[in-house]
């Protein structure tokens, strides 16, 4: 795993076929962010054992939103660990109903790739949320109705609100076809550049720390 500040990982077990997945540890909970699809499962367990953790030490499973190359694996590690699964209101009842929203790009690559099962006991969120004592859950919808960024202190674990650049900052998730809004997705994309953090982790592609030039 590598260290991104105090708490936080990154887990080097990701993959280029998933999607990045992070670990938050505050002394007391263990969160586990967007785990991805079900292949990544056992490589990221191996991580967190290597790492001196047991797989059963997650109390949590944050998502950023409901696409399969994020979540699928989160109803696995529900029924392994009992570890509470949190995503955006909107997004469960699109787990729940199976009725894709959005363009025919997106409702085409979910019918193709599938969705995932909506885990037991989700905690549904709406509006901003406190998690626990430095972590907050914040609305960033349009790639998805009930996308959530995660802010961990000085750090914004975005998903697929948008990609990082190489000065640091934030441009469109691309395909844009993906996303549900995509008018929508550009202003959640402009508010989480305006947050006051050092540090943005996507869903996919480089770490950007924005205080190096």
């Amino acid at each position: 795993m590598l260290l991104l500040r105090s708490g936080l990982w990154a887990m080097e077990s990701s993959s280029s076929w998933g999607c990045n997945s992070y670990l938050i540890d505050d002394g007391r909970r263990v969160f586990l962010v967007d785990p991805g699809p079900s292949f990544q499962m056992d490589p990221v367990a191996r991580e967190l054992r290597a790492s001196g953790r047991s797989p059963y030490d997650l109390t949590d499973i944050l998502l950023t939103h409901y696409d399969q190359d994020h979540s699928r694996s989160a109803a696995e590690w529900r029924h392994r660990t009992q570890a509470t699964v949190w995503l955006g209101a909107d997004d469960a009842e699109i787990l729940r109903t199976r009725k894709v929203p959005g363009p025919w790009f997106r409702r085409c690559m979910m019918a193709l790739l599938g969705l995932a099962n909506l885990p037991q006991g989700t905690v549904a969120m709406r509006g901003e949320t406190v998690i626990a004592p430095g972590l907050t859950a914040v609305p960033s919808p349009g790639h998805t109705p009930g996308h959530y960024a995660f802010i961990w202190h000085d750090v914004a674990l975005i998903g697929d609100a948008a990609r990082t650049s190489p000065d640091g900052g934030l441009v469109r998730f691309k395909p844009r076809g993906l996303a549900t809004d995509p008018a929508l997705a550009d202003r959640s994309r402009h508010a989480l550049a305006n947050l006051p953090v050092r540090v943005f982790c996507p869903g996919h592609g480089p770490v950007a720390d924005r205080t190096k030039e």
